[in-house]
């Protein structure tokens, strides 16, 4: 008997947790093989980062495109496309001669992985409302941390008996199994918007002319790029300034993106008997002490480090699904451009982030963690700004 996502819930959240989920599995798969990278082509760690961070601004230009189509052609088609752009450029990457040819591959992966990654917010807008929808994006978010526990385990344990060409080859064969599933999905999107391709491309001046939206989205979006920074920042932290192995990072980078997941979770069950708003209010101000306690301790152990970041994952896993609520709240139409412009400009604005961090700085753990304190103390100020403003979702 054909088992179809449509028919159960639970089947189709997971099948939209494996969509959200591309992105982290290609880049947290490979992290701790940036070493090797580097040193099987005898070119400096700046050079490979770009993998990363070009990876990053070529998603984020890759969502505002795919979000936009989504609206117009449908959420199907655009899946398929970017799923299938995402695969070949895996392989791509596996068979790259230069590091010149990876940053080119890892360019194309991005576009690819833009377009699930700006479409998952968009069909949960189409198929659900008020607190189902929240659920729904928490679980999603919850099922989605387990990809940054488990990816960079498997890349470390793949290094252990292959080198790192095999985790491309693996992301390749991981989300060849997305698009399988995805072949099998209904569409979603009942408007279609009828207009041309010209057209659709300024669309996006319905949100900017939203300015409750738009002053929601920027400031939220803020608190998330410590968290981006945290990506590029942690295998200079743990493997290169502290000397751990391959290995312990994996382990400790996974259970990081844990503290991420349980705040997910976690927020759908706060939110039953505490008001929305404080609950933003005191995630935010535990992403502050974060901050805080990297500056004053991460330098004389990297457990300190690991404590304190779990906070700022905890609390910002707590933060982003009833923010995210709340902000697709405040749109009626162009759901989907509105989901691609929320994702696109926390990654872009993370890429940035991940360059700043991975500068030549004299003290970086400091700079890191000031960047966390100041970047929280911003999102406070404004956060209360927009609370002042809008009603409890209770």
């Amino acid at each position: 008997m054909k088992v179809s996502i449509e028919n159960s819930k639970v089947l189709y959240i997971t099948f939209l947790a494996l969509l959200a989920a591309t992105p982290p599995l290609s880049t947290d798969m490979y992290l701790s093989a940036l070493p090797q990278i580097a040193a099987s082509w005898g070119v400096g760690k700046d050079l490979i980062n770009l993998t990363l961070v070009l990876w990053f601004a070529a998603f984020s230009v890759s969502i505002l495109i795919s979000g936009s189509l989504s609206d117009k052609y449908g959420r199907k088609p655009v899946l398929l496309c970017g799923l299938t752009l995402f695969i070949l450029s895996s392989f791509l990457c596996a068979a790259a001669q230069s590091a010149e040819q990876l940053i080119g591959f890892r360019i194309l992966q991005g576009i690819g992985a833009g377009a699930p990654s700006s479409i998952v917010l968009a069909i949960i807008r189409d198929r659900f409302s008020g607190k189902e929808r929240h659920q729904a994006i928490a679980y999603v978010m919850t099922i989605v941390a387990v990809a940054p526990m488990v990816a960079p385990i498997i890349g470390a344990m793949l290094l252990e008996f292959f080198n790192w060409r095999f985790i491309f080859v693996m992301q390749g064969a991981m989300v060849s199994i997305t698009l399988l599933i995805t072949l099998t999905f209904k569409e979603s999107l009942r408007d279609r918007l009828h207009i041309s391709l010209k057209r659709l491309l300024t669309r996006y001046n319905v949100h900017f002319r939203n300015k409750p939206f738009m002053f929601a989205s920027i400031s939220m979006g803020i608190l998330v790029l410590p968290f981006f920074g945290f990506i590029a920042f942690s295998p200079i932290y743990y493997i290169s300034i502290n000397g751990l192995s391959e290995k312990m990072f994996s382990l400790l980078f996974g259970l990081n993106a844990l503290s991420s997941m349980t705040g997910a979770y976690a927020s759908s069950h706060i939110v039953k008997w505490v008001q929305d708003k404080t609950v933003i209010t005191l995630a935010i101000l535990g992403c502050l002490i974060g901050g805080v306690g990297v500056i004053l301790f991460a330098s004389e152990h990297y457990l300190y480090f690991f404590a304190f970041m779990a906070l700022f994952s905890f609390c910002t896993g707590i933060s982003r699904p009833i923010s995210g609520n709340l902000i697709l709240g405040l749109v009626s139409t162009d759901v989907g451009s509105a989901s691609s412009f929320l994702v696109f400009y926390q990654f872009i604005s993370g890429a940035l982030c991940m360059a700043f961090v991975t500068q030549q700085w004299s003290h970086p753990v400091i700079v890191y963690g000031t960047l966390i304190v100041s970047v929280s103390s911003l999102v406070l100020i404004l956060w209360l700004q927009i609370a002042a403003k809008i009603n409890p979702v209770h």
